[in-house]
């Protein structure tokens, strides 16, 4: 059987690890022979994308909101040439609005959730419109397809922009948060303790994919892909004293929870070679917090913040303007926040009211077009508080208030507008 992976293009780059490791399990369950593509359209034209995929029998994409109009064009092409080609739609746009995705002609079936077990059966024969995905549980006996996915392309591109041979590593599944604004909980479900809980990798199992990864790619930094990184003291404290153990030097950066953190667990971080945390901070207004259902204080966000300067930990700081009852006086308050904890990398957006968020309504968004909007700018969100207008008015304050730190987004934002 035939099979190509396609992710579709997107300004900003990253490498399919999804489908890394659905090309991996199946690889490894599918008693068939396979023969499987990967084409992604920041590298890969389209021709050259319809060329191999109108030789498929399965066509299947991996989709963001902003990228699944390109994906239905490319799909709709590949059928027009060969109508036989099933095309299987994936990720967090198509597992978010499934019917909505089935109403393009081009579109065959809808996977929702995670892809593993969901693509499998797609393989084995399921024609269902519909699919839903099964928790992964196979996490620590596979690493995903680095090869199939082309991981040295993205390696290389960071090489080419930024000096540094980077690429991200997934350690858990499931976010024990569920934000207002974050759509995270529509591919591996809400936390529950029995019902759904954490799936956190084996750290010598995932030091193991770190090392291999490495030495293939000549990394010298590596990150984690994970919205919450530091889910518990314990997972933290293991993995670095199994770094330090098998004496792994490479220097990486993740994603924490304030509220999570503890100094213990940002000395453990540091004595593994943990250069940066990534804080979600959000807002400086402990009302917008609770909106957000952050689960977190503003105090909390100050002593990170604090802890993580005396440990010798840089400190990025990402905020979030346009929640429906944040005021004047609520940005004055993040304004000032960003002030006193001093981010080392500073980055504000705008909510985005993806499909899959709580913001979304489907009788008024339904025909937006996601592919001129992301979390640094749309040109659809507004409160009663603020146009549209006037939050990316702003924004442009506060960039060009801590431009000396902003986060590489942010700086390409502002040289856009400044230019």
């Amino acid at each position: 059987m035939r099979v190509t992976f396609v992710q579709p293009r997107y300004f900003n780059i990253w490498e399919a690890l999804s489908l890394g490791y659905i090309a991996a399990y199946v690889k490894k369950k599918f008693p068939g022979k396979l023969e499987m593509n990967f084409f992604q359209g920041y590298f890969d034209d389209d021709q050259t994308i319809i060329e191999s995929a109108k030789k498929s029998d399965i066509v299947a994409f991996s989709c963001t909101s902003p990228v699944f109009k390109s994906a239905v064009n490319l799909a709709t092409q590949i059928k027009v040439i060969n109508p036989g080609v099933r095309t299987v739609f994936g990720g967090f746009h198509p597992s978010a609005v499934p019917e909505d995705c089935l109403k393009e002609d081009a579109v065959d079936q809808v996977i929702i959730g995670e892809g593993e077990l969901a693509f499998l059966k797609v393989l084995s024969g399921d024609i269902n419109s519909i699919i839903y995905g099964e928790p992964f549980v196979d996490f620590n006996e596979i690493f995903p397809d680095r090869n199939l996915i082309k991981n040295k392309r993205t390696i290389d591109l960071c090489d080419k922009m930024i000096k540094q041979r980077i690429t991200s590593f997934q350690s858990v599944r499931v976010c024990p948060f569920n934000c207002a604004f974050c759509s995270e909980r529509i591919i591996t479900g809400s936390h529950h303790r029995k019902k759904n809980p954490l799936r956190v990798r084996d750290p010598k199992h995932l030091l193991e994919e770190i090392k291999w990864t490495a030495k293939e790619y000549s990394l010298n930094y590596f990150k984690f892909v994970d919205a919450t990184w530091n889910t518990s003291t314990e997972k933290v404290i293991d993995f670095c004293e199994e770094k330090i153990r098998q004496n792994i030097k490479l220097p990486w950066d993740a994603n924490v929870h304030a509220s999570f953190v503890n100094k213990e667990m940002l000395k453990a971080m540091k004595a593994a070679n943990c250069k940066l945390i990534n804080v979600g901070c959000e807002s400086g207004s402990q009302k917008i917090l609770g909106d957000i259902r952050k689960g977190l204080t503003v105090e909390k966000i100050k002593k990170v913040f604090k802890w993580g300067r005396n440990i010798g930990i840089e400190r990025r700081g990402f905020f979030l303007m346009g929640m429906p009852n944040e005021t004047e006086e609520d940005l004055k308050l993040t304004e000032n926040l960003v002030k006193e904890i001093e981010p080392d990398i500073f980055g504000i957006t705008i909510l985005c009211p993806y499909p899959g968020s709580d913001f979304y309504d489907p009788e008024t968004m339904r025909d937006y077009d996601w592919a001129i909007a992301d979390e640094y700018s749309n040109p659809y969100w507004q409160t009663d508080h603020f146009s549209n207008s006037q939050l990316k008015s702003k924004q442009k304050y506060l960039t060009d208030k801590f431009a000396s730190n902003l986060s590489w987004h942010n700086r390409l934002l502002k040289d856009n507008c400044d230019h």
